[in-house]
């Protein structure tokens, strides 16, 4: 009978010591009813490249960071950085695929030399207002344009956004696309951005983020295109007059991490990871949407003179043969098409 019992205990033990050791966490280590992580502690470094730390990026970033701790349970620390701190934005983006760089979020445009589709939604003129553009982000477009990076060494893990964008310039106020022609205009390298300026009659000048307030400042370029968030945290205003509210493109800024720092978390880090990138690109959204006005008074208060209405329509029937070379560069209309019809379905 002694025999049994003592059977019975041994098995009891075993039996809640294995309970207790079961999944990726453990409930031992802290004060009643905490539950601390047994998953292997790791550091992601992050960077919203070509975005100062105080913009809605740079701010969503250190939430970011603050959810992936609460969410793991402590095991994923992110170390934040902004602007050009760890480069410039090229070379940020090609940290990221080799791995030297964890996470990065910038305009798709520096993704496009791996998956060139990524440029469907900076097409001009594509979308009309914010909510489309979030509810195509984050459905089929967005999830399309997802798995086209599968195997290029990063993972898409969602869109957060440096928004709608505008035209400022030294030289006067700009109404319809006679306004522009001759006008130096920064943008990045990107056929499509480049034809887009070409069709509204301005020479455009590629340049990293990096090098724009000193261009513009030098007097190398008269203009640049940007989300009020960037006119605004990148002082613009000392170097620009005037700016117009063309809303002439949208710009998406893909969250990636590198394939191999995400395959190596555990598969609760992961969902932490993942849960806390998304819920910080809807605070990220709302601190956009929150600036517009902050920011336009902003400018306002320093001088620049402001055009709220410009002729967008004369813009806007420009842009076919832009739509033509990206599908003729791509060869085919898929990306294009899937985002048009989705759009067309919700509006």
């Amino acid at each position: 009978m002694k025999k049994l019992a003592a059977l019975f205990l041994a098995m009891t033990l075993v039996l809640s010591g294995c309970g207790s050791q079961s999944g990726g966490n453990t409930s031992g280590g802290g004060s009643e009813g905490e539950t601390v992580s047994s998953d292997k502690p790791v550091t992601l470094t992050a960077i919203v490249a070509g975005l100062t730390e105080d913009s809605p990026s740079g701010e969503a970033l250190k939430k970011f960071a603050e959810l992936c701790s609460e969410y793991s349970g402590g095991t994923v620390t992110v170390d934040c950085y902004f602007n050009t701190e760890l480069g410039s934005v090229a070379s940020c983006v090609d940290a990221c695929k080799q791995g030297t760089i964890d996470i990065v979020s910038t305009g798709t445009s520096y993704f496009s030399g791996i998956v060139p589709d990524i440029q469907v939604f900076e097409l001009p003129f594509l979308f009309d207002t914010y909510d489309e553009v979030h509810d195509a982000l984050d459905n089929a477009p967005g999830d399309l344009l997802k798995d086209k990076f599968d195997g290029t060494g990063i993972k898409l893990l969602c869109y957060w956004e440096s928004g709608m964008r505008h035209v400022t310039n030294s030289r006067g106020p700009i109404n319809t696309p006679a306004d522009m022609k001759g006008l130096k205009i920064r943008t990045v390298v990107s056929e499509t951005q480049t034809a887009t300026w070409e069709a509204f009659g301005a020479i455009p000048m590629a340049l990293d983020m990096g090098e724009v307030f000193t261009a513009l400042q030098q007097g190398t370029v008269d203009a640049q295109e940007n989300a009020l968030s960037s006119i605004a945290s990148q002082k613009m205003y000392e170097v620009q007059d005037y700016l117009s509210m063309t809303y002439h493109s949208y710009t998406a800024m893909p969250f990636f991490i590198n394939q191999n720092s995400w395959d190596k978390l555990s598969a609760d880090q992961q969902s932490a990871v993942q849960k806390a990138s998304e819920e910080s690109r809807d605070i990220e959204r709302q601190l956009n949407a929150d600036s517009e006005k902050v920011n336009l008074k902003l400018l306002e208060d320093n001088g620049v003179e402001i055009n709220y209405e410009p002729d967008r329509a004369s813009f806007a029937a420009l842009v076919g043969p832009v739509y033509e070379l990206f599908t003729t560069r791509l060869g085919n209309d898929t990306a294009l098409k899937t985002t048009q019809d989705y759009l067309a379905s919700i509006r």
